[in-house]
């Protein structure tokens, strides 16, 4: 399975084969299409309103009529195979009727004659006449404004404005036939782009399908039919038409952006809700995607709105993940439009390609049902020496990296238990506790954002690997790690370009100073900065050059973005350049999926370490109860009661006692398996299986000792990640 990084592409992702039985069907269509047009002509004529026909229409005087329907049926079909849509007379805009420039203030004149006439049918004609045929929008509809940029009310002599006040003033007719004759002209107009956009390849040729795009008519639900074949038609254009599109697109204003964005959104939602669609089908649905896909590329550079307002709630409710992920090296896949999907829908393709790899490495009778130890990659681990024994295991390992593509199984040595999972949980807790002391020396803590970040003095690059793998294993067997890392590190793992502003999720303090650098009207030579970084290794002072004899050269206004550029360089990157690639081969080692590529940072992120969530109404709803207890039992419910009064402060210990830290699986706490087993003895403090997230809660008989022996053990219990 392959998907493309789509971080990095301007257009849309392409998975599976490159001409796909999707792709050959749409050409069969278009090519119907063209052919009953011929049809039409050499039997009927075309309807068109010009002033020079087709040599292949009977409108010509020069072209004799065919009255036999199989000769006229040979002939288009003959037509359409050799000429595709050269003379179809809706291609030929040359003619005087089209040179008529078709404006609001045009229209508004047409409309106040009809008015005072009472009678609309010359508007309805005019409609079918000049709404309905490419041709007609391209050479009539051109804005009286002349303007060397597109934008959200230009494109390529086309007043968007104008042509959305035209539109306004005809349905504010509010006249049956005219409100008719709107939507059957703008429907032919689309089913030809539907048929045809494919084989554009002038900038001119877009501007009918800009202006129903732009045009807030065939936003209105009740002509979603109009738009699914503009989307359509969108999703077949080439990519140097699509470039064009995203020029436009990257000139609209954020507000118009933002408009541009819900009513895409809105269109699929409604349609799948509505219209009862096959998702995995549809292809309006697909080209909606696809300009959405788009959108996001250009609001990861500008940052209109959060990513997460591209989710679609209704796709990631209704696809089905199982046939989108074995389809997806066949024809088409919704990875490829990642915008729409949401963390909790990417991190199950992640587990369906992870439990399909575990399943392909297991024997041939493992894969049966019938596993043994060759299944699984086993951790056998004493507690007293888990960092040594994890390093040797792995050192047995490095070599034949399949090995970790196995389901990973821990045992603790002398100790009864099979590792159904609660298991393998405790040992991630424990060894990243033990890796994430500052006393260990591996990462340095910040205070300010409580996050760790390599230690430049840490050289031993084997336990760097060592931690990537973990990072890996934890990724590839489902389990979140309570480490604490800045967001850079994922975008580093997913081999982003970085910024100064990655900066401030590692140190908020030096993002500050350096954005001051980059934004003061002061001078900065005064300020006596070189091109050199001081920084502390082994208690000494050392200097770093930034660039050749750089603590010699002064930073000015006029070179402080080189400063800035290589200042970002040095502390995200060449500073820890040894660390981090010990760290990124082990992560590769394990977790290699080309789904990475689909992931943002912070998805990756929530996926790999959990989110922060204090919804405890979720926790309460789905907590299951053992040991005699029930949800109507009195202790359970001052337990609740008590739970929900705590602080944020005590509500994130008591996830660490009883979960092992206090972040969450993405989704929230709705997600998280929690249970609590009754113990008679009240005298006790409670207690917690963090590796099952189970709370051991006595029966105590009041709310006021369940209350205080309750805060009593989750603030002596000093879990990670609580400084």
């Amino acid at each position: 399975m392959s998907f493309e990084n789509s971080n990095n592409n301007n257009s849309s992702n392409s998975i599976g084969n490159s001409k796909s039985n999707d792709t050959v069907e749409k050409e069969k269509e278009r090519l119907r299409f063209i052919i009953s047009q011929y049809f039409q002509q050499i039997t009927k004529g075309c309807g068109e309103k010009i002033s020079h026909h087709s040599e292949y229409c009977c409108h010509n005087p020069n072209f004799q009529k065919i009255l036999d329907p199989t000769q006229a049926a040979m002939k288009s079909l003959k037509l359409g195979k050799d000429y595709q849509e050269k003379y179809l007379c809706s291609y030929l805009y040359s003619s005087t009727a089209e040179k008529l420039i078709i404006t609001n203030r045009y229209m508004k004149t047409l409309v106040d004659l009809s008015s005072n006439a009472k009678n609309y049918s010359n508007i309805v004609d005019f409609i079918v006449n000049y709404f309905s045929t490419p041709s007609s929008i391209i050479t009539s509809f051109k804005s009286e404004k002349k303007q060397d940029y597109d934008d959200e009310t230009y494109f390529e002599g086309l007043d968007i404005n104008d042509i959305n006040q035209i539109f306004s003033l005809l349905t504010g007719l509010n006249n049956k036939k005219v409100d008719e004759s709107l939507k059957s002209a703008t429907r032919l107009l689309s089913n030809n782009l539907k048929y045809n956009s494919v084989s554009y390849k002038e900038k001119e040729q877009l501007k009918p399908l800009v202006f129903l795009l732009a045009n807030d008519f065939i936003h209105d639900l009740d002509n979603r039919t109009i738009l699914s074949n503009v989307f359509v038609a969108f999703s077949l254009l080439q990519d140097p038409m699509k470039d064009v599109i995203i020029k436009w697109y990257n000139s609209l204003s954020k507000e118009y952006f933002i408009k541009t964005i819900i009513n895409y959104e809105q269109f699929i939602s409604v349609r799948i809700m509505s219209d009862e669609v096959d998702l995995h089908k549809d292809p309006a649905i697909k080209g909606a995607c696809s300009a959405l896909q788009l959108l996001s590329k250009i609001n990861d550079l500008k940052r209109y709105v959060p990513f997460t307002d591209f989710y679609n709630d209704a796709i990631n409710e209704d696809l089905d993940l199982f046939k989108d992920f074995n389809q997806a090296n066949h024809s088409f896949t919704y990875a490829n439009f990642p915008c729409v999907l949401n963390t909790i829908t990417k991190g199950q393709y992640l587990q369906i390609e992870h439990a399909l790899s575990q399943n392909n490495h297991r024997t041939d009778f493992g894969r049966l049902g019938l596993t043994s130890a060759l299944d699984f990659l086993i951790f056998k681990i004493r507690r007293e020496s888990i960092i040594t024994d994890t390093l040797d295991r792995i050192a047995e390992l490095r070599h034949g990296k399949n090995e970790f593509k196995k389901e990973l199984k821990v045992h603790f040595i002398g100790e009864e238990g099979i590792d159904e999972g609660g298991v393998k949980r405790e040992f991630f807790q424990l060894i990243v506790r033990r890796i994430f002391d500052p006393e260990y020396g591996m990462f340095k803590y910040n205070n300010e954002t409580r996050c760790f970040w390599f230690n430049p003095d840490s050289e031993d690059l084997t336990e760097f690997q060592l931690i990537g793998i973990l990072l890996g294993l934890a990724l590839y067997n489902n389990i979140i790690l309570d480490v604490h890392f800045p967001l850079v590190i994922f975008k580093k793992l997913l081999n982003l370009p970085l910024s100064l502003e990655d900066i401030e999720s590692l140190d908020p303090t030096l993002f500050s100073s350096l954005m001051n650098v980059k934004t003061t009207t002061e001078e900065v030579e005064y300020w006596s900065l070189y091109f050199s970084v001081d920084y502390e290794s082994f208690g000494q002072t050392k200097t770093f050059n930034l660039k050749k004899d750089g603590k010699d050269i002064p930073v000015t206004n006029e070179n402080r973005e080189e400063y800035l550029q290589l200042y970002v360089d040095y502390l995200l990157n060449k500073s820890i350049s040894s660390q981090f690639k010990a760290f990124y081969i082990g992560f590769k080692l394990v977790c290699d999926s080309t789904i990475l590529n689909i992931l943002k940072p912070e998805e990756l992120s929530n996926l790999v370490c959990g989110v922060e969530d204090l919804n405890f109404d979720e926790l309460e709803l789905f907590a299951t109860y053992e040991g005699g207890y029930t949800k109507d039992d009195t202790t359970i419910k001052n337990f609740w009661k008590v739970l929900h009064s705590l602080s944020d402060e005590d509500k994130k210990r008591f996830l660490t006692f009883v979960t092992g830290g206090d972040r969450v699986p993405y989704g929230g706490l709705g997600k998280m398996e929690f249970t609590i087993t009754k113990t008679a003895d009240s005298d006790r403090l409670p207690s917690a299986h963090t590796c099952f997230n189970t709370l051991i809660l006595p029966a105590y008989p009041g709310i006021d000792k369940l209350r205080d022996l309750l805060t009593k053990a989750i603030t002596h219990y000093e879990g990670f990640g609580l400084k």
